[in-house]
């Protein structure tokens, strides 16, 4: 569990950086079998029930070549709404998962469509929903692994709650990085990744809260949500883990948090 909470803390230090895609793939490894894992976002015309675009916002995968020339096509999702996938995504209308064995005709010698079709491995994939937007992580196993079990299903959707906004707010940072321009982002700089970008976040939800923290009380608490062990803070810091327990209590009691991933729910609650 600690494991969890420590690679939980990279995705969030990475959000905005090419890293990003590769600490969330190390996320779900620590708890079962993953082939590749994708990020995506994708631009939905609600009225008129269609896809209007796809963005690749990170990919990552084992040396399975078949799964990494799948995992980076996403004109199939984009231009059919007869893909699986996107008549799924485009019904959604909340965060879930998406259970699929997919399916893809074979192609005869000319690259022409022919039947029966061949498996194509196994895949999830949760969905969180905005205003004409929906955000995607996909998960696929290849047809020689076996299907995703309920238990693991489960855990999955039980990640979702935390992991869905990181996407959303790495999404956010992708789009601004490319505009060049310096727009603004809720207690983020566009240039900012990073440690410094978790602190900025945390001190933002800080004033919107109207919550007032020692500077001590900050820095266990960026040093928490970044995955830092006790002892890590305690040796940065010049104090004994004790004393750095005894910060991180006072901050949960102004905060009304108990533990890692109830700060991390805490700071993503208003995000």
């Amino acid at each position: 569990m600690v494991d969890i909470f420590c690679k939980l803390g990279k995705v969030i230090s990475s959000i905005g950086a090419e890293r990003f895609a590769t600490d969330l793939h190390s996320l779900f490894v620590a708890s079962m079998n993953v082939e590749a894992t994708k990020i995506t976002a994708w631009s939905i015309n609600d009225m008129k029930r269609e896809v209007v675009d796809v963005h690749l916002l990170g990919a990552f995968t084992s040396q399975h070549q078949d799964l990494w020339a799948d995992i980076l096509n996403v004109d199939l999702e984009k231009k059919s709404v007869e893909h699986p996938l996107s008549k799924k995504v485009l019904a959604a209308r909340d965060t879930q998962l998406i259970h699929m064995n997919v399916l893809r005709p074979n192609q005869d010698e000319f690259g022409l469509t022919s039947s029966p079709y061949h498996d194509r491995g196994f895949q999830c994939h949760l969905v969180s929903c905005k205003t004409n937007r929906r955000y995607v992580i996909s998960l696929c196993r290849s047809p020689q692994a076996r299907d995703f079990t309920i238990q693991e299903m489960s855990l999955l959707k039980s990640y979702a709650e935390t992991l869905m906004p990181l996407v959303e707010m790495h999404s956010s940072h992708r789009r601004c990085a490319m505009s060049d321009r310096p727009a603004k982002i809720p207690g983020h700089t566009v240039c900012s990744t990073g440690v410094e970008s978790v602190r900025q976040g945390f001190e933002h939800r800080l004033k919107d809260a109207a919550i007032m923290l020692s500077d001590r009380e900050i820095e266990v608490c960026v040093g928490l949500l970044t995955g830092n062990t006790f002892r890590e803070m305690a040796t940065e810091l010049g104090v004994k883990s004790s004393t750095v327990e005894t910060y991180i209590k006072r901050a949960a009691a102004k905060l009304g948090f108990k533990g890692r991933h109830g700060l991390i729910k805490w700071v993503l609650d208003e995000a």
